[in-house]
């Protein structure tokens, strides 16, 4: 996976934010070319727009900008209204990195542009969501990714194919019709390809689950390119899923699954920001929601590992659904540190 750019710490992601801010706050408006650069940067991954934006939340408030709008008392200040509120913001904050929380409204123009259209299209870079965050992404060909919680991947579109990497985590494709430009998935060891359709990937530890929601995917071992001509080695159609195991010998090294509606409603609930049970071992449940919360719970009691939990929980409302577990189903939870959730037999 030589191919695949290293993710970049959120630290960094935060001190390029702040370096921008810098680099606009300036008495000229910014260049083309720094526009370009600059959305060519926020486009490597909402982490990196995200960051952005806290850092210029300041700016939003209607009292703060009026206020800086009008000169300040006996100021020496450049001409130009961008010119002024960024000298008066310099001499406010001392032009510190603390301060680049606060800078710029030079910039706001050039920042409002770039965030004004949530609906904005996407193009090649590095995508991810943090634990609990789900994103959707437009790209270039109008296909549409949906990331979920924790996942990473690599959107490489050339000539004649659109790549996609799984780097981790769980993404829901649907696929703009091009059949001279297939659209390839790469996760893991597994390849996944596509012409136009729709089907959700998540990189396992083991395998590589598929499932087709509209459409007929290609399955193959994958290639450092992700070449069109890999050997097929079976296909799924709308409605199937299968946890794919690329290294197996044979086939899909496991067998089809052919899903009922409301088995596809309960795998796909994530992009309603829903996660649905109906019957699973509670040890399954907990595995299920620790990928959607920065808390470890832990289950210290086999006993109730296998109890069957049904019902519908919201994304990130973890202390809803432990209410419920206490209540409904007599499970103890405890809390030995602020991050850790033990759960165990009743007293």
């Amino acid at each position: 996976m030589d191919n695949i750019h290293r993710l970049t710490p959120t630290e960094d992601i935060e001190q390029q934010a702040a370096d921008w801010l810098v680099r606009l706050d300036s008495d000229r408006a910014p260049s083309p070319k720094e526009l370009a650069e600059l959305k060519a940067w926020m486009q490597r991954s909402p982490a990196h727009k995200a960051q952005l934006k806290r850092l210029t939340q300041y700016w939003h408030k209607a009292n703060l900008l009026t206020e800086l709008s009008f000169p300040l008392p006996g100021s020496q200040r450049p001409e130009g209204t961008l010119a002024n509120l960024s000298y008066q913001i310099r001499r406010l904050f001392n032009n510190s990195w603390q301060a680049a929380s606060a800078l710029t409204v030079t910039a706001a123009l050039a920042l409002g542009l770039l965030f004004g259209n949530p609906d904005s299209i996407s193009g090649n870079g590095i995508y991810e969501t943090r634990i609990g965050e789900q994103n959707s992404i437009t790209l270039t060909d109008g296909s549409v990714i949906q990331l979920n919680t924790d996942s990473h991947i690599q959107v490489n579109y050339v000539e004649n194919q659109r790549n996609i990497v799984l780097i981790a985590g769980e993404a829901h494709f649907k696929v703009a019709k091009n059949k001279r430009r297939p659209f390839i998935v790469r996760a893991g060891d597994g390849q996944v390809r596509a012409v136009g359709t729709a089907f959700t990937v998540r990189l396992n530890p083991d395998a590589v689950k598929v499932t087709v929601t509209e459409g007929k995917v290609a399955l193959a071992s994958s290639t450092q390119t992700a070449a069109p001509q890999t050997p097929t080695r079976g296909y799924l159609l709308q409605g199937q899923a299968v946890d794919f195991k690329p290294q197996a010998n044979t086939g899909l090294g496991n067998q089809i699954q052919q899903l009922a509606q409301a088995d596809i409603d309960q795998q796909l609930a994530w992009h309603r920001g829903l996660l649905l049970f109906a019957g699973e071992p509670l040890a399954e449940v907990i595995a299920e929601v620790n990928r959607y919360t920065q808390l470890d719970i832990k289950i210290i009691d086999q006993d109730i590992a296998n109890i069957s939990i049904g019902g519908q929980f919201k994304v990130g409302e973890t202390e809803a659904m432990l209410k419920v577990l206490e209540t409904s189903f007599g499970i103890d939870v405890t809390r030995p540190n602020a991050n850790t959730i033990h759960l165990g037999l009743g007293r």
